[in-house]
C-alpha cells in the first residue's frame, strides 16, 4: 500500500494551506470529493449535515458482511499560523492546528488501498465530517436522512493524533477515552453609575469574581458529588465594556463569564451544569442582578466498546506499532462520542511525536510520516471485520 509517497503528502499540505472553519468547509469538501473520484467508490454522498459540507464515500464488496465506518474531520480553527513554511495557511486567522488535514489525508490513503486491494465482503464508509471543533457536525450527520438511508454501520472508528507521545504509538482505552464537555456564557446585568458614586449603581464585580473562583474550583468542591473527576475552566471574564473605550467615569453595570465544563459521564456533566446555574443565580440574587446562562458547543463523552478497543490494539500490534492502554481519558472532548453512543466502536489516539507542539498551538503541523501509519492501522482494523 503506497500511501506514504509525495503525492499524498502534497495533498495533505494543500489542505493545510487552505483551511476552513466549522460549518464553512465547502472548498475542503470539494477537494476531498475530487480526490476520492480517483478510487471509484460505489457511492459518494455530498452535502451531509445542515451545514451541507459532509462527505461519505462507500466502498462495497458486493458480498454480505459488516459495515465499518471510519471518520475524519474537515474543519480548521480560528488561529493565526506562526509557521513560515511553504504550505502555511493562506487564510489570515484560520489554520489546521488540530491535524484534521492529516486525518483527511489518512482516509484518502485508505480509499486508495480499498481501490487497489478491495475488501472481500462487507462495506466501508469513509466519512469526512464537518464541524468537529464546535461539536455540531457529528449530530448533524447522524440526523441527515441520506446518512440514515445507508445500511447502519456495524462498527465505527476514529482516531486523533496526540502530541507528546512517540510517533505512531497507539493509545487505547476500553471505556471513556475523551471527556464530555459543554461551554457556557453567564451574563450579569446590573446598573451603571458614575464611578465617583459606585454605591448608586448595581455592580456585577463581586458576582464575576465569585463565579470565576468557584468554577475554577469545581474539580475539588464537587468531588464528593460526582463519580469521576470533573473540571471547570473559565476562558474569559469581562467587567464592563472595554471595547467602548476607557470609560473611567463609569462604574460598570454588566459582566460576562465564559468557560467550559468537563466530565467523564453525561450524568456528572449534568450535575456540574446544574451547579453552574445554581451558582450564577445565587450570586446574582445576592447582589440584585439579573443573569442569563446559555450553553454552547456540547460534546458527549466518547466511549470505546471493549471489543472494538481490543481490535484496535490487536491491529496495531500486528502492524508493529507500540500500544499503550491509558489509565485516564484525554481531557479534551471529541464529538465522535455521538457516534459511539449510536453504534459499537472505538476512538483511539495516535502519537504524533514527543517534540510535536501541542494541539491548538500556533506552531503545530501534522507530521506527514503519520499518514501512512494511520492508513495501515485503519486497513488492519477493516480486515479484522471484513476478512472471510
Amino acid at each position: 500500500m503506497n500511501v506514504g509517497d509525495q503525492d499524498i503528502r502534497s495533498f495533505r499540505r494543500h489542505l493545510h494551506a487552505h483551511p476552513e472553519l466549522s460549518e464553512q468547509e465547502y472548498r475542503t469538501a470539494r477537494i476531498v470529493v475530487e480526490r476520492l473520484a480517483r478510487y471509484e467508490p460505489a457511492v459518494v454522498i455530498e452535502g451531509l449535515g445542515h451545514m451541507g459540507t459532509g462527505v461519505c464515500a462507500v466502498f462495497d464488496s458486493g458480498t454480505p458482511g459488516p459495515a465499518v465506518l471510519l471518520r475524519s474531520e474537515l474543519d480548521a480553527l480560528p488561529i493565526e499560523e506562526a509557521n513560515q513554511f511553504d504550505h502555511r495557511s493562506t487564510r489570515p486567522g484560520v489554520s489546521h492546528k488540530c491535524g484534521h488535514d492529516g486525518h483527511m489525508a489518512t482516509l484518502v490513503a485508505v480509499a486508495e488501498s480499498l481501490y487497489t486491494r478491495p475488501i472481500r465482503r462487507g462495506r466501508v464508509y469513509l466519512l469526512f465530517q464537518p464541524a468537529e471543533e464546535t461539536g455540531t457536525g457529528a449530530k448533524a450527520v447522524l440526523e441527515d436522512d441520506r446518512f440514515k438511508a445507508l445500511a447502519p454501520p456495524d462498527f465505527v472508528y476514529a482516531f486523533h493524533n496526540v502530541p507528546k507521545y512517540p510517533l505512531g504509538q497507539v493509545l487505547v482505552r476500553d471505556d471513556v477515552i475523551a471527556q464530555g464537555s459543554v461551554g457556557f456564557i453567564a451574563e450579569f446585568t446590573g446598573r451603571t453609575s458614575h464611578s465617583s458614586y459606585p454605591e448608586h449603581g448595581l455592580s456585577p464585580a463581586r458576582a464575576l469574581t465569585e463565579v470565576v473562583r468557584r468554577v475554577n474550583d469545581f474539580g475539588k468542591s464537587l468531588a464528593a458529588d460526582v463519580s469521576a473527576p470533573v473540571l471547570g475552566t473559565v476562558t474569559r471574564a469581562e467587567l464592563g465594556k472595554v471595547d467602548e473605550g476607557g470609560n473611567f467615569g463609569i462604574a460598570p453595570g454588566d459582566a460576562v463569564v465564559m468557560g467550559v465544563l468537563r466530565a467523564r459521564t453525561s450524568r456528572d456533566l449534568e450535575r456540574i451544569r446544574e451547579e453552574l446555574v445554581r451558582l450564577a443565580g445565587t450570586v446574582a440574587t445576592d447582589d440584585g442582578l439579573e443573569v442569563t446562562v446559555s450553553w454552547h458547543e456540547a460534546f458527549a463523552p466518547t466511549v470505546s466498546a471493549p471489543a472494538c478497543a481490543s481490535i484496535v490494539a490487536e491491529a496495531a500490534a500486528a502492524e508493529g506499532l507500540g500500544v499503550v492502554a491509558i489509565d485516564k481519558p484525554f481531557r479534551w472532548s471529541e464529538d465522535f462520542g455521538y457516534f459511539t453512543e449510536a453504534y459499537p466502536g472505538a476512538f483511539f489516539g495516535l502519537g504524533s511525536g514527543i517534540e510535536q507542539p501541542q494541539l491548538h498551538d500556533d506552531r503545530y503541523d501534522y507530521p506527514d510520516e503519520l499518514i501512512a501509519i494511520g492508513a495501515r492501522l485503519y486497513r488492519a482494523i477493516i480486515e479484522r471485520h471484513t476478512r472471510e
